[in-house]
Order: structure tokens, then C-alpha cells, then sequence
């Protein structure tokens, strides 16, 4: 998987199945997916929230927003607006990095707070 140790080193948690490294300053959020290669695909069920933007660093994110599907490719880039209904599906071997106003992930509990 792609991410230096400066990421790994971040707090860790899992969302829908899918490993997830943290950068939280206290309002905002950047989350650092990985979903192995040796792992099955996983789908994030249809959600909304707040704006978000991300990018597939590599691997491939089916994306359906308001009803549209889209695959998403390494390189390939996504905005999506506040309150939009969305879903995701992961498929092995894929990361990626989403960039949230809100915060979308607890933190674990033994993880330093900023």
C-alpha cells in the first residue's frame, strides 16, 4: 500500500471494513483508507454528510452519487456536495485519502487528541 509511515503513524481505526488512519485537528478531518489486497471488496452503504473531496491513490472506488455510478480509478479525483446522497464500493487493493469539514471517525480512544 502506498502510505509513508508520517500516515501510518496516525491514529488507526477501520470504517465498514476498510482500514482508516486519521488526521483530525479538531474540526476537520482527513481520512487515509486502505483496503488490502487479500481483503474481499467492501461497500460503504448510501450516507450524507457535509462536503467531501477525494482522490484514489490506487485500486478503483465504484462510486454512486444522486443515483449516478462512476468507477473511480487511481489518479481520478471526486467532490461531492453537502447532503448528496452517496455509497462506495472498495475493491481489493485500493487507497485512497477523503478530506471532510466534519468529523466522520471516532478516534480510538487510546489515540492523542490535537
Amino acid at each position: 500500500m502506498p502510505f509513508p509511515p508520517s500516515v501510518r503513524s496516525l491514529p488507526k481505526t477501520q470504517l465498514a471494513g476498510i482500514d482508516v488512519y486519521v488526521h483530525d485537528d479538531g474540526r476537520t478531518q482527513i481520512l487515509f483508507m486502505e483496503l488490502g489486497k487479500d481483503r474481499a471488496e467492501v461497500v460503504v452503504p448510501t450516507h450524507t454528510h457535509d462536503v467531501e473531496w477525494g482522490i484514489v491513490v490506487e485500486g478503483r472506488i465504484d462510486m454512486t452519487i444522486d443515483g449516478r455510478t462512476e468507477s473511480h480509478l487511481a489518479g481520478a479525483t471526486h467532490l461531492i456536495p453537502a447532503h448528496v446522497p452517496h455509497s462506495f464500493r472498495f475493491t481489493p487493493g485500493t487507497s485512497s485519502v477523503h478530506y471532510f469539514i466534519e468529523k466522520r471517525v471516532a478516534l480510538p480512544a487510546s489515540a492523542p487528541r490535537p
